[in-house]
């Protein structure tokens, strides 16, 4: 029996006669059938039959039954709907045949091992392995019942059954390794996964059997991003479910996952009560020194990536809620930063062979500039530059004195970042169409780091955009500039924009990070307070860029709530600043735009910092 890495037992009957069916099923033991489908030879013309799956495909069928040929290759589930021409209703035997109910029955249904392709929101393809047998799928619900009826305990444990019922509604107490709504998974590993990949690929994932709490996190998560289930089902017990837990590197991965979808979900005294929960397990467990994922690694190369994953990602992700002022102070920047750099995306995901016996550290990156050979780091790791480069830019926010040459000093840090980029790290858009989201996010950062850097110190904030109150802002001082006011504001107002360029990338938004949301609200708010300050002298150009941002807030509210709120608070602010501008220049300069600014903030948090 093999051991899982993972402190979590399966129900051994469950998982055995799952695996003996799956078995069954991939060597073509299916329950014999009736007709020609069942066997004998080919029919030489196109068959007369055809499943629903092929039909709605438009694929050829085979007409085999009870599963025909394509649907038996690919697990997909079959059914073929009988002819409606002369019928007169059910026959005696099936009347006095109730349909079977007895699990062990349902099993030996080769067409309950596949997934019903009904549901345009469900993957027709998601197939998850369990540990020790192949792939096995389940029917999806029929319709999902509302979280105040579904008679579900607030903590589930366990598994449960690894079939369910076709016509059962979808809760929390019917999910399982593979359970009824196992689909969601894949749903996560094709929205989320890319923005934060801290988990193994989804083809490893199950291969050690990852704990309940955690794959719950990864449905929830995987909720928000369809239609066929709602997130709300599994928000009552997932949280508790998650902190009940002892200590893990799993509950570290889980708290931090719940970290950023409750961000994202506009719960941000929640989300930061999470991640200082992360941060202090992980410090405990020694997650943060360079041997802990050799030594729990088991010298599996893919769950000592995912390891050290993990530790990066809390120090992006508590870099990036400090500098939004839900954090108070960045811990992981103030400790030795000793956890080697994570590998490249497209090498971690096809789960190969790593390139380097020993993954880079944060020293070899910093000497990059100066060594003799060229050494290729990850977009990761230039991500990972990103967060430390904040990190500088909010430890200055605290300093009253001697500010000039520290200014200086990350200024020409942010800009050496640009200039030291390689040729492989500055187009984000790769050969294969898609998108490098470590370097989307890279970029976003350095550029958010660059406005919180000089917007305090431009002459932009004589502005009503610069008081208002608007989700994803930090509170902080006008601070004294060490360039001119101009010259901070014009850096400002370019970082602005190219943040605004980034969400022109032609991809669905949802699967950029949700911090993405608050990037675009900080250049919102620096274009906005530039249009302002100099009303009538805009060129369309950035009144455009806002039009697209607004757009970008609108398609995302779909998926994550704070979006909503944005949304609704940016365009606020800019109907009040827009109006200012087409005002006579008589009024223009009779506003008194310090009037608006409380306590010389130049962003407002209604968020616990934690």
């Amino acid at each position: 029996m093999n051991t899982s890495p993972y402190s979590y037992t399966l129900d051994s009957t469950s998982m055995s006669s799952a695996g003996h069916n799956a078995s069954n099923m991939s060597n073509g033991n299916a329950a014999p059938a009736s007709g020609k489908g069942a066997g004998g030879s080919k029919p030489s013309g196109p068959s007369p039959l055809a499943c629903l799956t092929c039909r709605q495909k438009h694929l050829k069928c085979d007409g085999q039954q009870p599963v025909c040929g394509r649907c038996m290759s690919n697990q997909l589930f079959c059914e073929y709907t009988p002819s409606r021409r002369g019928y007169k209703g059910p026959s005696k035997k099936r009347r006095a045949d109730p349909p079977p109910t007895d699990p062990s029955q349902m099993m030996s249904d080769p067409r309950l091992f596949a997934l019903d392709g009904r549901n345009p929101e469900i993957p027709s393809n998601w197939n998850m392995p369990s540990s020790g047998a192949g792939p096995i799928s389940t029917i999806p619900p029929a319709q999902t019942t509302p979280p105040e009826m579904a008679q579900t305990p607030a903590h589930p444990s366990g598994i449960q059954s690894q079939v369910v019922n076709a016509r059962s509604p979808l809760t929390p107490d019917s999910s399982s390794t593979v359970g009824a709504d196992g689909y969601l998974v894949d749903v996560y590993y094709s929205n989320f996964h890319a923005a934060h990949p801290i988990l193994p690929p989804l083809h490893k994932l199950f291969r050690n059997s990852p704990p309940h709490y955690l794959e719950q996190v990864i449905k929830f998560i995987g909720a928000h991003f369809t239609t066929a289930a709602s997130p709300e089902t599994y928000r009552p017990y997932v949280v508790a479910e998650v902190v009940d837990q002892p200590p893990s590197p799993e509950k570290v991965q889980a708290l931090l996952l719940l970290t950023i979808v409750l961000h994202s979900r506009n719960e941000r005294e929640e989300a930061g009560s999470m991640l200082a929960q992360a941060m202090d397990l992980a410090y405990d467990i020694g997650l943060n020194r360079r041997s802990f994922a050799e030594t729990v690694g088991e010298a599996d190369p893919i769950r000592e990536e995912s390891l050290r994953r993990t530790w990066w990602e809390l120090f992006v992700i508590e870099g990036m809620l400090t500098a939004l002022g839900v954090r108070a102070s960045f811990t992981a920047n103030t400790i030795p930063l000793e956890v080697p750099l994570p590998c490249e995306e497209r090498i971690y995901q096809d789960g190969g062979l790593f390139p380097l016996a020993s993954p880079p550290t944060i020293a070899q990156f910093d000497d990059r500039v100066f060594a003799d050979e060229d050494i290729d780091f990850s977009s990761f790791s230039y991500r990972i530059e990103a967060v430390r480069i904040l990190g500088r830019v909010v430890s200055l926010s605290e300093m009253v004195t001697g500010q000039q040459e520290l200014v200086e000093s990350v200024d020409a840090r942010i800009v050496s970042w640009f200039h030291h980029l390689p040729e492989s790290k500055m187009e984000l858009m790769l050969a294969d169409g898609t998108v490098d989201e470590m370097m989307f996010q890279a970029k976003m950062i350095v550029n958010g780091a660059s406005i919180y850097l000089h917007f305090p110190r431009s002459d932009l904030l004589s502005s009503p955009a610069v008081a208002a109150e608007v989700i994803c802002g930090h509170s902080g001082l006008c601070l004294m500039p060490a360039f001119s006011h101009h010259s901070h504001a014009m850096k400002a107002v370019k970082a602005a924009s190219e943040i605004s360029n980034l969400a022109a990338i032609r991809m669905p938004e949802t699967k950029h990070t949700p911090f993405f949301i608050c990037a675009l609200v900080l250049s919102s708010i620096v274009q906005l307070a530039a249009y302002s300050v100099k009303a009538g002298q805009v060129p369309d150009p950035r009144r455009d860029r806002l039009s697209l941002t607004v757009g970008v807030f609108r398609s995302l509210g779909k998926t994550w709530a704070i979006s909503q709120s944005v949304n609704r608070q940016i365009r606020a602010v800019a109907r009040d600043v827009l109006d200012i501008g087409v005002r006579p220049a008589t009024d223009q300069n009779s506003l008194d735009f310090t009037a608006f600014l409380e306590g010389n903030q130049f962003w407002l948090s209604n968020a616990q910092v934690v």
